[in-house]
C-alpha cells in the first residue's frame, strides 16, 4: 500500500491498478445481466468498452453515498477531495463525483434502482453507436434496445412498489435518469484526464475486454 500523501504518480498507479481490478468484477456483473451472453461477443465489447467508465463511476459513487465528503474506492482506499489536488485536474472529477454521491444521498436511492441504472449505463451506452465516431455500430441494436426496455421496466415498477402517487413517481422517474446525464459527463472528462496522462506502453482497453471476454 502507498502511503500519504499521496504524488500524481503512487495516485495514478493506486487508480489505475484498482480500475484493473474493477473491470475483472465489472465483466463478471455484464455476463449476469439476462441477455447479454446471447449478444455477438463484438457488441459485448463494444457495449464495456464504451461505458466502463461511467460504470465504475456509478459503483464508485454508490458506495460513497453514505459517506459526505469521501470518495470510497476500496475499503483500504478512501479519498477526500483535497488528496485530489495531486493530479492535475483531478480535483474537479471528485467534486463532480462527491457532488453526485449528495444527490443519491439526497434522493435516498434504493439498491433496486441504482442495480437498474447501472444495467442502463451499460446497454445505452451503444444506443447512438452510429453517430460517434469512436465506436463501430452494435451488430444487434434490437437486442440491446429489448435489454434496456426490459431494465427500465423493473426501474418503472420497483418506484411503483414505493406507493406514492402516480405524479410523484413519474418524477422520482425523471430525477434517476436525469443523474446519467451527469455521470456521462464526469466520465467523458474521466477519458480526456487518461488521454492527457498518456499513460504509456499500456495494453489497448479493447483487447484487454475481448481477452477477458472470451476467457
Amino acid at each position: 500500500k502507498m502511503s500519504r500523501p499521496y504524488t500524481e504518480v503512487t495516485m495514478m498507479t493506486l487508480l489505475t491498478s484498482m480500475a484493473d481490478k474493477e473491470l475483472v468484477h465489472m465483466i463478471a456483473w455484464a455476463k449476469k445481466l439476462p441477455g447479454f451472453l446471447q449478444l455477438s461477443l463484438h457488441d459485448q465489447v463494444q457495449l464495456l468498452e464504451s461505458s466502463w467508465l461511467e460504470v465504475l463511476m456509478i459503483g464508485l459513487i454508490w458506495r460513497s453515498t453514505h459517506c459526505p465528503g469521501k470518495l470510497i474506492f476500496a475499503q483500504d482506499l478512501i479519498l477526500d477531495r483535497n488528496e485530489g489536488h495531486c493530479v492535475e485536474g483531478m480535483a474537479e472529477i471528485f467534486d463532480m463525483l462527491l457532488a453526485t454521491a449528495s444527490r443519491f444521498r439526497m434522493l435516498k436511492l434504493k439498491p433496486e434502482e441504482f442495480v437498474c441504472l447501472k444495467a442502463i449505463v451499460l446497454l445505452n451506452s451503444g444506443a447512438f453507436s452510429f453517430c460517434t465516431g469512436t465506436m463501430e455500430p452494435l451488430h444487434d441494436n434490437v437486442a440491446v434496445q429489448n435489454m434496456l426496455d426490459t431494465i427500465t421496466d423493473a426501474l418503472i415498477h420497483h418506484i411503483g412498489q414505493s406507493g406514492f402517487p402516480a405524479q410523484q413517481q413519474s418524477r422520482r422517474q425523471a430525477q434517476l435518469l436525469l443523474l446519467l446525464s451527469h455521470i456521462r459527463h464526469m466520465s467523458n472528462k474521466g477519458m480526456e484526464h487518461l488521454y492527457s496522462m498518456k499513460c504509456k506502453n499500456k495494453v489497448p482497453l479493447y483487447d484487454l475486454l475481448l481477452e477477458m471476454l472470451d476467457a
